[in-house]
């Protein structure tokens, strides 16, 4: 079996042993009229509602605003898919060769189960953008036509030249009569597996909550059904078979937990059975659908106690398949300052894959909330407390991989990190909005490509190498803006390739939990947990932050009650923060973080400030000590700086603040995710 990230880091095999080549940004299968053979060929109708809302321009700081970022992120999802391939997502970019590169492989799955599909009906209801529009559609049409007589979805090998390079969690392929082959087997037409249902059922589920068509909840609950056939029951917890299945899949000897086929470690996390939990807790709730909280409610039971990937206080368990050929921590390490010796790597227990185990995790948060489990939600909690000491506090930045020195982080760590802390703090199990304060202005910004020149400054001190026939480098750049970086360091976007599409999904999606997360309101409450620009139903949030400690609420709606969260440097009971209501003085009083403004009436300006100070700290990120200038939360400048993608060149927070003009959307009714 081979990983999904391993021949990024080992070496990158685009296409090996073949000569076809495209050029001018023109793939060499466009003359080949690729048709894609799917599964189903009749699928039934549906319609995309319009996305409704109020839209006007405004004038706001320029200030992190998550949904200008949102827009950046439909850019990428949309445009990095295939005009000849029914839209499918070039998985992969690759900035550090001439000319940059996007490639296509088996892993261009991360388009459903890493999030993609889900992220950007998520986006284009925070935004109300149509950009490239027609994407949607075609990829609704796609996972309908992929979902077998079973309910499993199944992906196409035959017509796609590329589906079988690289192929990762597959291996054994079960076939119906029994016997066992891998994806590399040209016979092998349709291929399902774990990995490929959690994120499926929750985009249907947001399809569902846009259009009502009952379409979605009956593909749901008949993969529901085609799951609950396959997995192997045990008692208190079930499994699904390690590899991948054809259609009418028979396992030989049977399904016991005894005969091999129960995975664990690495391979119960990212080959999906844990994975799984999310979509069907986040389907629970929805319905009340009790086959799905029995199903869940098991896979929880597997990953807590008998799937070895966490120990019993939730900590990460660095499991034996994550460690094979484990030389390249230590070269990778070594090559960017780390230390870190081929002893420690051998002698760690705990530590591993930092993605697959918080993906793990949020995934269980949902199903506690969804049930009520206090004692399951408090188990997250202490995971994620524990979590949170293997990457950097002050930025959000969290390693690929937990070892030693490890040099660069993965976005899709701190995408969960961030969905994590929202989560526990909707639900009252912990407050950590001071955490994804932290980690939204500084890693998880500057993750995010927001600028294309460097790209190819880069790609000119690169080697060259022909474009190969599973690639294009038609506008890499451009369509890449908005995705988010695979291998950053402390101070540069990318010590190595560039974008793995999973960062993307999982980014993308952890943007509207940051959106969502920023103001709640009620008839009787307008409360303000995270001083970042929003619009709202309720009122408009302008942040001034780091500019100067100020916060402006133009209430659009009467509220007899407005609380807003304070920065984390002021103590809870100061008397520093001083608010006015439409130029008059207005007395605060405080409830644990938060200050209580009083009623506010619609039209009213709520003004808050409070001081902010600028400061310089010493941090070890990855494997280097930087010296940070830190204007509130946000770092404003490092050093040593980058050199090319350089992080943090944000001298401008110095000076007055800026203002933007910004088309502003209010959406006419908000997806609770």
């Amino acid at each position: 079996m081979v990983r999904r990230r391993q021949f990024i880091q080992d070496s990158f095999m685009a296409a090996a042993g073949t000569a076809l080549l495209s050029s001018h940004g023109i793939p060499a299968y466009a003359a080949d009229n690729l048709v894609i053979q799917y599964i189903r060929e009749k699928i039934p109708a549906f319609e995309i509602p319009p996305y409704r809302g109020e839209r006007y321009k405004d004038q706001v700081p320029d200030t992190l605003d998550i949904a200008e970022r949102a827009l950046l992120g439909i850019n990428c999802l949309t445009g990095i898919t295939d005009p000849l391939a029914d839209r499918e997502i070039f998985w992969f970019a690759d900035f550090h060769r001439n000319p940059p590169v996007m490639v296509h492989d088996f892993s261009d799955w991360c388009q459903n189960v890493e999030g993609m599909m889900e992220s950007l009906t998520l986006l284009r209801a925070l935004t109300g953008s149509d950009l490239n529009s027609n994407v949607d559609k075609i990829w609704m049409e796609t996972l309908l036509k992929s979902i077998g007589p079973d309910g499993l979805v199944y992906v196409p090998l035959g017509e796609r030249p590329w589906g079988r390079l690289n192929h990762a969690w597959m291996t054994p392929v079960w076939r119906a009569n029994g016997t066992t082959t891998d994806a590399s087997d040209k016979t092998v037409a349709q291929l399902t597996g774990p990995a490929l249902w959690p994120r499926s059922i929750s985009a249907m589920i947001i399809y569902y909550l846009r259009d009502s068509n009952p379409i979605w909840t009956q593909a749901i609950e008949k993969m529901i059904e085609g799951m609950s056939a396959l997995a192997s029951d045990e008692g208190d917890y079930i499994f699904f078979p390690a590899g991948g299945y054809e259609p009418n899949k028979k396992f030989t000897g049977g399904l016991t937990a005894d005969n091999q086929l129960m995975p664990t470690g690495y391979l119960a996390l990212d080959g999906g059975n844990i994975r799984v939990i999310q979509g069907l807790a986040q389907y629970y709730r929805l319905s009340g659908y009790e086959p799905a909280k029995t199903l869940a409610g098991k896979l929880v039971n597997f990953a807590r106690f008998h799937a070895d990937a966490y120990d019993r206080d939730g900590r990460f368990r660095f499991s034996a398949y994550e460690k094979i050929g484990p030389e390249w921590f230590v070269e990778y390490s070594h090559a960017h300052g780390g230390q870190v010796t081929l002893e420690q790597i051998k002698g760690q227990t705990l530590g591993g894959h930092f993605h697959s185990h918080a993906v793990g995790i949020l995934g269980m948060i949902d199903y506690a909330a969804a049930v009520g489990d206090r004692e399951l939600l408090d188990w997250c909690k202490a995971s994620y407390e524990w979590a949170r000491m293997q990457g950097n506090s002050l930025t959000g930045f969290f390693p690929e991989y937990i070892v030693p020195s490890y040099p660069s982080c993965e976005s899709c760590g701190v995408a969960d990190m961030i969905a994590i802390a929202a989560k526990l703090s909707q639900t009252g199990a912990g407050d950590y909005w001071d955490d994804l304060d932290h980690w939204v202005r500084n890693q998880f910004a500057e993750n995010q490509l927001t600028k294309e020149p460097w790209i190819y400054h880069l790609a000119e001190s690169s080697p060259e190498k022909p474009v190969a026939y599973n690639e294009t480098d038609h506008q890499v750049g451009k369509r890449n803006l908005g995705g988010f970086a695979g291998w950053a360091s402390g101070n540069e976007w990318s010590l190595k390739n560039g974008i793995m599409h999973c960062c993307t999904g999982n980014s993308t999606r952890a943007l509207y939990y940051v959106w969502e997360n920023i103001v709640d309101g009620t008839n009787q409450e307008f409360r303000v947990n995270l001083l970042l620009n929003r619009a709202s139903a309720w009122a408009d949030v302008y942040s001034f932050i780091p500019y100067e400690g100020r916060v402006r609420i133009k209430m659009k709606k009467s509220c007899p009650r407005v609380v807003v969260r304070m920065p984390e440097w002021l103590k809870s009971g100061s008397s520093e923060p001083v608010c006015k209501v439409n130029g008059g003085p207005r007395a605060l009083t405080w409830e644990g973080r938060y200050v209580v403004v009083g009623s506010a009436e619609s039209g009213e300006t709520i003004d808050l400030a409070f001081p902010i100070a600028t400061g310089t700290v010493a941090e070890t990120v990855g494997a280097v000590r930087y010296t940070m200038e830190v204007r509130g939360n946000t770092v404003i400048s490092i050093d040593p700086g980058g050199r090319t993608g350089p992080l943090y060149e944000r001298s401008y927070y110095r000076q007055p603040t800026r203002w933007v003009t910004v088309n502003r959307f209010v959406t006419e009714r908000e997806i609770v995710w």
